[in-house]
């Protein structure tokens, strides 16, 4: 822990009572990077917030959108590289749903805490 989070400013008391915790392999910085990288984007916070409510094809999800069909397909193909979402046959068509709704929580949590602010 450094200086500026275990202890007060004034000096005092320790800020938590949590051991130290050893550093983040690389691997787990860089796999934890691509994965932020992968929904740090608007148009895939908003794939996420409609898949959050169900399933979707890629066209039903572009007309949502109001962008084209391979744009939204693009977007859909980092999200399910990083495993947020999967991909399920239904016919001719294919349908979308989140498989990792951690990448959900973390936007929203995000939003609750900026938005929270004055």
């Amino acid at each position: 822990m450094s200086e500026l989070t275990d202890r007060r400013q004034d000096g005092e008391a320790p800020l938590r009572d949590e051991p130290a915790r050893s550093p983040l392999a690389e691997e787990a910085v860089e796999s934890v990077a691509a994965w932020l990288a992968a929904i740090a984007e608007p148009t895939r916070i908003r794939l996420m917030e409609i898949l959050n409510g169900g399933t979707a094809s890629v066209a039903g999800l572009a007309a949502q959108l109001g962008t084209s069909h391979q744009n939204a397909s693009r977007h859909l193909g980092v999200l399910r590289q990083a495993g947020i979402v999967a991909r399920r046959k239904a016919g001719n068509r294919v349908h979308y749903e989140l498989a990792d709704f951690s990448g959900w929580w973390v936007v929203e949590q995000a939003a609750s805490n900026l938005t929270a602010q004055p």
